[in-house]
């Protein structure tokens, strides 16, 4: 970095960037300068704790005191209620302080190092004036060793990760701390933003879980508002409120004060914002959901819910969806609008699900980043409303569906536009389903974030392009079963080379709903998709795609260079995938081949060959070897101790099942010993785990079958999930040995 500086400062003139540079320095450094003294010198009492109740001695860490402060103010100006009198032009102001005993090395590797987003100046100019959004980070550390000594952390030494004029990232070690040591630290970040941008909740919008990886002994949040800025807030699962009050300037004082927080047990399959206490709050000058939930009287436990789904509704005017040719594709695949009488409605709704998904994301730009496509999603609301106007149209029985993730807030904690997605319900003799998602989402699939989940049914009703109304229900969305949501994996392994020592694995796998999705995202290439989809559509190629734009040939011809170019490129996702698989790095990767990409839902599974080599996992024994064939897998998910007890329910991914048939060859002059060990079943109401090991012939058939049967388990049923997950586990250490004869 400093010989990049360098060279910058040659070709610019370092004379000017020289003292621009010190000049900016020194004054981020008597602002640091200012707040540390602020902070350590004016901290409560509770910051100056050294001493761990004994109960809590086994712990990995304990946070002695933390606090969070917020002062927001309109009139550029910002005095904190506290001691420390800090007074800046900041728009807002916060400061996050912790106190923490580091007791073991796991503790000790998770505060090692403090990274931070350092300086972001998205400020630009309009017109003749300069509209300001500027964040600038400070951090400060001192580490506390048991004598009581205080070391201060240079943060001269940090690492700038990334270092560009607008943009600073960085990294501070605290090179000084050691298991039994105490770290004080704090973040205080600033922002200057003007009043045009940044006002509204989402742009200020803060959550806090009453609840932490480690104990705290004391936690306090405070913040400041303003008079002039309104302030929304939701506590949920039980959370504590805000103690209310205002200063002699009028401005809106919140605060919360908690002492002997217990840590949460586990962060395995958990939905924290359903699972543990939380604060959302959220301030605005001037943001229109207060005058929707004013105008309309919306009260209650969810007014925002009310007012965001009253915003949704109003969007349905059919004037504001971006033009697209999704109807007249959708009637010219049939052969035109008379013939869409007699297509059976599952066949239509297919087909227009697939008109939907060829217009959305076969779109491409002279600036589009390739390798990034694949991770595109759609905006459901957009995606609902564009096929709204053409279902009424052609007179489809369907309801609009609001649902929140089930890894997020539930529909009543609604905050943000943010927090619930819409979709489509086809009524028929059997539900079908539209949801607008990623890009290899198949129609009538729910996303598996959604399934069990309670929705907002809302049957609409068309008055004219501009106006829908529409009547409301409940519902509860489908749950997929294990066998819905597969992994199949076949594998003929030889020992490789003359010393027998590596693994020649010949793999075959096929993936099937909910989990095909990342594999599919992750090693398809755009040119797969878009081939998928077009030929679902019926559609045009891209050389053709784009001819009646601007510039259309030349850019049809860009664009399928960049395909060209990004397949060539992708062919290396089939080593990370084998890596990642695997943890070790494959050797001799071949025959590498997408079998059925699984976009298109006339063939939905994903399926995938490849050929390569492993190191490590056979051992020379005397004149035998032995073979971790435990790991052929991939390992499974093994608990740490202090996961086995739990107190809140499991949230699993998806109910789910995977099935590995595994062949290997036994070299000539030798046998297999240990098969009997291989042998295991455990299996109970949330799932199975079952395997096996004979010899036919000349080959080592190895079979294994594991099974998560739901999505959800109450927590009284996990002592009968942990029976699955060990009986999986205690297979990862599984070995056979190959004897020689004689």
């Amino acid at each position: 970095m400093r010989r990049t500086l360098l060279l910058l400062i040659i070709f610019i003139g370092h004379n000017v960037l020289f003292a621009q540079s010190n000049k900016e320095k020194k004054e981020y450094a008597a602002e640091l300068a200012q707040i540390q003294n602020a902070v350590w010198g004016n901290a409560p009492t509770e910051f100056r704790q050294t001493n761990v109740p004994a109960n809590l001695n086994k712990e990995s860490a304990v946070v002695l005191a933390k606090s969070f402060n917020l002062s927001r103010a309109s009139n550029g100006k910002i005095k904190f209620e506290k001691e420390n009198g800090i007074s800046t032009k900041a728009t807002k102001f916060s400061i996050l302080h912790e106190r923490v005993k580091i007791n073991d090395k796991s503790a000790l590797e998770d505060f090692s190092t403090i990274e931070y987003q350092k300086k972001l100046n998205n400020s630009f100019r309009y017109g003749f004036g300069k509209v300001h959004n500027e964040n600038n980070v400070f951090v400060g550390a001192k580490v506390i060793k048991p004598n009581g000594k205080e070391i201060t952390v240079n943060t001269d030494e940090e690492v700038l990760t990334k270092d560009e004029a607008k943009d600073q990232e960085s990294k501070l070690a605290i090179s000084e701390l050691q298991v039994g040591d105490i770290l004080d630290y704090f973040v205080c970040k600033e922002d200057i933003v003007d009043k045009s941008i940044g006002n509204l909740y989402t742009d200020n919008d803060n959550l806090f879980y009453l609840a932490e990886e480690y104990p705290v002994l004391y936690y306090s949040i405070d913040f400041q508002f303003n008079k002039k800025i309104k302030i929304r807030t939701i506590y949920a699962n039980g959370a504590q409120h805000f103690e209310e009050s205002q200063n002699n300037d009028g401005d809106e004082l919140f605060s919360l004060k908690l002492h002997n927080i217990p840590k949460y047990q586990s962060k395995v399959w958990t939905s924290p914002l359903r699972q543990y206490p939380y604060i959302e709050i959220g301030s605005a000058y001037d943001d229109d959901v207060d005058n929707v939930i004013r105008k309309n009287n919306f009260e209650g436990n969810s007014p925002m819910l009310q007012a965001r789904k009253y915003n949704f509704t109003q969007d349905f005017n059919e004037l504001l969806v971006p033009y697209n040719d999704l109807e007249a594709r959708y009637k010219n695949f049939f052969g035109g609008k008379k013939n869409l009488q007699n297509i059976p409605l599952d066949s239509a709704m297919k087909a227009l699900y697939a008109q939907w998904k060829y217009g959305t994301f076969l779109k491409y730009s002279y600036e589009e980043n390739f390798s990034n496509m694949n991770f595109r999603t759609a905006n459901s609301i957009s995606g609902t409303i564009e096929l709204c106007e053409l279902l009424t149209d052609q007179k489809v029985d369907f309801d609009v569906l609001l649902v929140a993730s089930r890894n997020s807030n539930t529909l009543d904690g609604v905050f943000n536009f943010d927090d619930f997605h819409a979709a489509i319900r086809i009524n028929g003799d059997k539900p079908m389903y539209m949801f607008f998602d990623d890009i290899v989402n198949h129609f009538n699939e729910i996303p598996e974030r959604f399934q069990g989940e309670k929705v907002i049914v809302m049957h609409p009703k068309r008055h004219n392009a501009h106006e829908y109304t529409f009547t409301e229900d409940e519902a509860v969305l489908p749950v997929s079963k294990s066998d819905e949501n597969s992994i199949e994996e076949k594998m003929n392994i030889s020992l490789t080379d003359k010393s027998l020592q590596k693994l020649k694995i010949e793999r075959f796998v096929k993936e099937k709903g909910s989990l095909r999705h990342d594999d599919q995202i992750n090693m398809l290439s755009v040119g797969n998709i878009d081939t998928e989809l077009t030929v679902a559509a019926a559609g045009q190629w891209p050389t053709t795609r784009f001819s009646g734009m601007t510039g259309g040939k030349k850019f049809a011809v860009t664009v399928q260079t960049m395909i060209d170019n990004q397949a060539a490129e992708n062919a290396k996702c089939f080593s990370k995938e084998i890596k990642d698989k695997f943890d070790m790095e494959p050797q001799q990767v071949t025959n590498c081949k997408i079998v059925n990409g699984g976009v298109d839902q006339a063939a939905p599974v994903f399926a995938f060959n490849e050929t390569f080599v492993l190191d490590n996992l056979v051992k020379k024994a005397g004149p035998n070897f032995i073979i971790d064939v435990g790991k052929l897998t991939g390992g499974f998910f093994k608990l740490e101790d202090k996961e086995r007890q739990r107190n809140v329910d499991v949230y699993m991914p998806c109910a789910r099942s995977f099935k590995y048939s595994i062949s290997i060859a036994i070299p000539k002059g030798y046998s297999a010993k240990g098969m009997e060990e291989l042998a295991a079943k455990k299996s109970n109401k949330t799932g199975s785990f079952i395997s096996s090991a004979t010899v036919s012939g000349s080959n080592l058939i190895i079979t294994i079958t594991r099974v998560y049967s739901n999505n959800f388990e109450k927590k009284a049923d996990w002592p009968q999930l942990v029976e699955i997950i060990d009986a999986a586990s205690n297979f990862n250490t599984q070995k056979i040995l190959l004897e020689k004869n004689g």
